[in-house]
Parts: structure tokens; C-alpha cells; sequence
């Protein structure tokens, strides 16, 4: 009869912790913020409203406890996580978008860039000592790098990639780089390139969509031991496109889609 009593107290005791222990994992791993709350932390956090940005994706981190929630407005890309049990701000980052035409106006929109992108172009151009006609730009755009502001301009000629970074407001070369687009006794050269735009066709074909229901984030020629791919990224609502394409036959090599 005592051990019977004995087994009683245990099994009490047992339920009081495993109960107590139920209430305590619920409050503190409770979702207090849901995500439209988040969402609105994340705007007072960037300085934007909602009506001025277009969101990317919003994913929930159980893991780590928080929202990750990316958006865009006509200038910058933001990435921002909030944790759904306290909404405090745990990541917060601001990135000028690819292509983006910095001049615009706006509300609330102060930077302002004094190089032009033809400018830029030019520069880029007079450098390597070629003309408009004698390369394909795959690349011209703002960018933040070490402090300042530039633009990173990228294209090819039918031997060379080169990469240049011009600083916008001196408008000098801060960094420069060039590579041979064939090694070894690889023929191939930028005269079988089916080129960018034709690249971007194939792969907005691909996707079943058009140029004026995407974002561009990357459009770049890669040569790598003389075998040359376009690397194409764009967004469309809240998915993620990245394509690579032989840059010669056209054919997509890796395609993905995700949130």
C-alpha cells in the first residue's frame, strides 16, 4: 500500500513538470509577432512605406526564431530579420539594385550620382582603347565598394572580359581587370556568342514570362577555361529565377526557382 502511495507522488510529480514545463516552452517560444506585424517593423526600421516597395519574399526561420523578409524600392534592395517572439530587428541589410537609374526622383529620394552611364561607358571604353562597336557590355551599373560610390562596368571583346570599377565622382578608374576569353587551343571567341539579349530571351521564354513582369539582378558572361555561360537572376513576384546558358548554342545548363 505505501509503495502504491510512493508511485502516486511520483507520477504527480512527473505531470507537474512535464505541464509546467509545456507552459514554459509556450511562452517563450510563442509567435507573439505575426507577419504582417513584422512586415511593418521591418518598413519603420528601412524608413519606407509600405505603399513605396515591393516585397521579394518572406520566409519564417524556426530556427533562429525570426521573419526574413527582403523588399525593394526604386533604389535600394533591402534584407531585414525579425524575430517573431520580441519583433526586435536581429539583420538589416542595404544594397543599391542592379541596373537602377540613380538619378530618379522620389520622395525621400536624395542621392543623386554625377557620372551618367554612358559616361561611365566611354570612360571604360577609352581605357582599353576600343570602340562601342568593337565590344558587348554585359554589365553597367551603380554599386557601393569601400566607402564610394561607382560604377562597375563589365564587357567583352573578341579576345578579352574586362571588369572596371569608376569612381563616380572623380570619375577615375579605381580597379581594373581583364581576362582572355579562350586558353589553351580553345577557338572559340565573342563573334559565336549568342549574346545578351538573345540569353535573356531564351531563359524569359524558359520561365514563361516577359521583360516588363521582371526584375533583373544579374545578366554577366562567364568564361572559365574558354567555356563561356551567361548567368542570369531576375525576380518575378515572390520567386527567384537563376539561369546559366551556354553562351554559344543557348542551351540553359542550370536552371532554379525558389522563394
Amino acid at each position: 500500500m505505501k509503495n502504491w502511495k510512493i508511485y502516486g507522488i511520483i507520477i504527480t510529480v512527473v505531470l507537474a513538470v512535464v505541464v509546467i514545463g509545456i507552459c514554459v516552452y509556450a511562452f517563450v517560444f510563442r509567435e507573439t509577432i505575426t507577419e504582417a506585424e513584422a512586415q511593418e517593423i521591418a518598413y519603420e526600421y528601412a524608413g519606407v512605406s509600405e505603399a513605396d516597395v515591393t516585397i521579394l519574399s518572406i520566409q519564417k526561420d524556426r530556427e533562429d526564431r525570426e521573419y526574413e523578409i527582403r523588399f525593394y524600392d526604386d533604389l535600394y534592395e533591402y534584407e531585414i530579420d525579425v524575430n517573431y517572439n520580441s519583433g526586435r530587428v536581429r539583420n538589416f541589410e542595404k544594397d543599391l539594385r542592379d541596373n537602377v537609374n540613380i538619378n530618379q526622383g522620389g520622395n525621400n529620394q536624395t542621392t543623386t550620382v554625377s557620372m551618367t552611364e554612358e559616361e561611365a561607358r566611354n570612360i571604360a571604353l577609352q581605357r582599353v582603347g576600343k570602340t562601342s562597336e568593337e565590344v558587348t557590355f554585359t554589365r553597367v551599373r551603380v554599386d557601393r565598394e569601400n566607402g564610394i560610390t561607382v560604377y562597375d562596368v563589365y564587357f567583352y571583346d573578341a579576345e578579352k572580359e574586362y571588369e572596371l570599377s569608376i569612381d563616380v565622382n572623380t570619375k577615375e578608374i579605381v580597379s581594373y581587370r581583364e581576362d582572355y576569353l579562350s586558353t589553351g587551343n580553345n577557338t572559340t571567341t565573342s563573334t559565336d556568342y549568342i549574346g545578351v539579349e538573345r540569353a535573356r530571351e531564351i531563359v524569359l521564354n524558359h520561365a514563361g514570362l516577359s521583360s516588363s513582369e521582371v526584375t533583373f539582378s544579374k545578366v554577366e558572361l562567364d568564361v572559365d577555361y574558354g567555356f563561356a555561360t551567361y548567368e542570369i537572376e531576375f525576380y518575378y513576384n515572390y520567386f527567384e529565377y537563376d539561369y546559366e546558358v551556354n553562351a554559344v548554342t543557348g542551351e540553359i545548363l542550370k536552371y532554379e526557382r525558389g522563394r
